[in-house]
């Protein structure tokens, strides 16, 4: 077991099995020692230690890893078995919020009558207008380098694949070559000791048969020179026959393993631009909101303004109308105190009230002008 955290150990009977599960899991990976062992089922198969990246988050902390997919369904082959190492996970943090949330208005304060309106401020809107654009730039930026990563892991793969494949071919084809060389080279040195031994045999016939049988050992020893030869030459032809196969099924073997990298780089790529696809449409939600709050910042600035512009006019009505009041109350208090109005009054026999009651009639028009002022 891998005492680093980002390095993990797995077993399994398919190695290109074991790097795409690997892949899909960690991303970016690197193979640090590969072996073959026996499976517990007593099948052939490979043990892969590889190092990958540290997840992180944008804040600097360490994330957990994403979870696995789910295992291929695969009748021939038993189940890949996975012993990873245990790696320390930390919690997750909170994410960032997408759009900062815009603080409550503050209480407007009642302008003095007289005083400009407030103009609207726009900078609120423009800003999270700004903000989403940027966090959008950067989610596709993500997304694009994530994708990159992905396609560059499938090209590294795939062209470990194909290396893995031509070492492989080149093996078979050596072995192939050292059993044809073996095998005619075995026939060759049978056919020499049978050959030593017919013509020991024919020596043997000469000494014994001087005479009469020189010519019935020739044709003997003809015969057998004939068959030795037939028997070297289709050893010979069996030997090349299976040198072609075997060289024949490790290049059935090569475009089996190119044609499955092939293919994984067409799944990374489809995986890229999905990411990069949603990503996009991501940043468009985004966009698409940050425009409708703006709008609708302007929209509330606006009827904001309609309203102060209202209460301003409204006060200004209300103070012309208390000072026509109170223009009005004033000239009916001069006309009833002043001393000519009194005498003449008196002069004409009128009832005139005391100087109490002018003083109680003056505080009315006085109070009824201050409510008036207040409403």
């Amino acid at each position: 077991m891998a005492s680093e955290p980002s390095v993990v150990t797995v077993t399994g009977p398919d190695r290109s099995a074991l790097l795409t599960d690997l892949t899909l899991r960690f991303g970016h990976i690197e193979l640090v020692s590969e072996r073959e062992i026996v499976l517990p089922g007593g099948g052939r198969g490979h043990e892969l230690t590889v190092r990958h990246r540290p997840f992180t988050s944008e804040l600097g902390g360490v994330v957990p890893p994403p979870p696995p997919p789910a295992p291929l369904q695969a009748a021939p082959e038993p189940p890949t078995q996975l012993h990873v190492a245990p790696e320390p996970v930390a919690a997750p943090p909170e994410p960032p919020a997408l759009v900062p949330d815009l603080a409550p208005p503050a209480p407007t304060a009642v302008p003095t009558p007289g005083a400009a309106p407030p103009a609207p401020d726009p900078a609120a809107a423009e800003r999270a207008l700004a903000e989403a654009r940027e966090q959008a730039e950067a989610l596709l930026a993500e997304a694009r380098e994530q994708a990159q990563q992905a396609l560059d892991q499938g090209r590294a793969d795939a062209e470990q694949l194909r290396a893995d494949a031509r070492n492989e071919a080149a093996r078979v084809a050596a072995l192939a070559a050292e059993e044809q060389a073996a095998a005619v080279a075995a026939a060759r040195a049978q056919v020499e000791t049978e050959l030593e031994a017919a013509r020991a045999e024919h020596q043997r016939a000469l000494a014994e048969h001087q005479a009469g049988e020189e010519q019935r050992v020739q044709a003997a020893v003809a015969a057998r020179v004939r068959d030795l030869d037939n028997a070297s030459d289709g050893r010979r032809v069996g030997a090349e026959h299976e040198a072609r196969r075997v060289i024949q099924a490790a290049q059935e073997e090569a475009v089996r393993i190119k044609q499955t990298a092939e293919k994984d780089v067409t799944e990374a790529r489809v995986e890229a631009r999905g990411i990069t696809r949603e990503a996009r449409e991501q940043a468009d939600a985004l966009l698409r909101e940050a425009r409708a709050q703006a709008d609708l910042a302007g929209v509330e600035s606006k009827a904001l303004s309609e309203a102060v512009r209202d209460a301003q006019h409204r006060l200004r009505e209300l103070s012309s109308q208390i000072t026509s009041q109170l223009q009005a109350a004033q000239k009916d208090l001069n006309d009833r105190t002043s001393l000519h109005s009194v005498q003449a009054r008196i002069r004409a026999g009128g009832n005139e009230g005391s100087a109490v009651e002018i003083a109680e009639h003056l505080s009315k028009i006085l109070r009824g002008a201050g409510s008036a002022e207040e409403q």
